[in-house]
């Protein structure tokens, strides 16, 4: 055959049987047939588990944004089920549901306390291992509330309760160090990295759950019930053990480098509080063997401004300045160190990795202190902590206006 007319039979046969080569949608799934999960809760039940999931209403987002008026409607359509394992929660859902499950756009999973207490493992590897999902959604505790609770809960300023939970655990870590933000892919290798203890943040209910599933609360200035977050949880192994005091979670963002905003009095020279934000902060952390003794060194840098003034010290005093650093450094360091020695002394566990630090720096000196002391070694494990704090603004004025005000 002549070459030009091969290549040209070439071509035609391609453009015959290409098409059906590149058709390989075979498992697509419409939008308009799909169930979009955005939060799920896991509890304890008698037999398996109670699990609750929020499923958008698109139709009510969609008549809510166009022209910016609301459509009436609840946003959301909760349900739970009674399940011996959690994929046959999938299962049903397909029973009153005319659509597919589909959980690739999950932004929180919420974990009931009592189950969390039990252990959680075997509940969390559905989720590990379903390639639909992303693992970077946040996980969370219900304290002293169940799973389903919280996410039967409506929120006035934001429509989906899931994106509320999402995006408040995301400001309130960076703003205020006293939440822990941890993605569930973070928790997992927590459970399973030597030498520390995962932790996650507690999400609770305020006011009535009952009234908090109305769409009557939201229209009261004042909703009969909120979800807030308050504390952490700690974990040893998979089951969780207690809970963290905000101060001692504060010094544990500033041992474990989470701090991105965190503010805090100190006292001015007449005793009245002097708030100092910290804008940037870095801490760095080593570890050294001194006469076959692992020894853990933190030091934090921070960055910082005076936020508010109830003291007569007059901020643009060289000295005053000074010590209000001082002060600052001290804070931070009474925060870290005494969360460390209250945590060791109330539940035993590395969840500021210092074990993990000490297995990846000096493995030898890990073994040799594993030999020694086992799961006993926070007890003895020697800490040393310093600070460098610079104030760089003190705002708009140099002092407080209080002190002249007339009598």
């Amino acid at each position: 055959m002549d070459p030009k007319k091969g290549r040209i039979f070439s071509l035609l046969l391609f453009a015959l049987f290409g098409p059906l080569l590149l058709s390989g949608c075979w498992e697509r799934t419409e939008l308009n047939e799909m169930a979009f999960v955005l939060g799920m809760g896991l509890d304890k039940a008698e037999s398996g588990y109670r699990v609750t999931m929020q499923v958008v209403i698109p139709s009510a987002i969609s008549s809510q944004t166009v022209g910016g008026t609301g459509g009436g409607g609840v946003p959301v359509v909760v349900s739970s089920f009674t399940v011996p394992t959690i994929y046959d929660a999938d299962r049903q859902y397909s029973l009153l549901s005319s659509r597919d499950i589909y959980k690739g756009h999950i932004r929180v999973l919420v974990i009931g306390e009592e189950l969390a207490r039990a252990g959680i493992a075997e509940a969390l590897d559905v989720f590990k291992r379903s390639r639909e999902p992303r693992n970077d959604y946040y996980v969370m505790v219900a304290k002293d509330a169940t799973a389903e609770e919280v996410l039967k809960i409506l929120t006035p300023m934001d429509k989906l309760p899931a994106n509320k939970l999402f995006f408040a655990m995301d400001k309130s870590h960076k703003s205020s160090a006293r939440t822990v933000a941890v993605p569930l892919n973070e928790f997992i290798e927590n459970l399973i990295y030597v030498g520390i203890n995962p932790v996650l943040t507690g999400v609770e209910v305020t006011g009535s759950a009952k009234e908090g599933e109305n769409k009557s609360s939201l229209d009261k200035s004042t909703p009969r019930s909120t979800l807030r977050y308050r504390s952490v949880a700690v974990f040893k192994g998979d089951k969780m053990i207690g809970w963290l005091s905000d101060h001692q979670v504060v010094g544990y963002n500033y041992i474990s480098d989470r701090i991105v905003h965190s503010s805090g009095p100190v006292p001015g020279n007449d005793g009245m509080p002097i708030v100092i934000e910290a804008l940037h902060t870095s801490t760095k952390r080593k570890v050294k063997v001194i006469d076959g003794e692992p020894h853990i060194y933190i030091h934090v840098q921070a960055e910082c401004n005076v936020e508010e003034v109830e003291s007569k010290d007059n901020m643009e005093s060289e000295k005053v300045i000074t010590e209000l650093e001082k002060k600052t450094e001290e804070r931070i360091i009474y925060l870290m160190k005494s969360a460390v020695e209250q945590i060791n002394k109330d539940y035993n566990v590395d969840i500021m990795g210092f074990g993990q630090m000490i297995y990846r720096a000096k493995p030898q000196a890990w073994a040799k202190l594993q030999q020694r002391k086992g799961e006993d070694y926070l007890k003895s494990l020697p800490v040393h902590y310093s600070a460098s704090v610079s104030i760089t603004r003190i705002g708009v004025t140099d002092k407080s206006f209080i002190g002249d005000i007339k009598e």
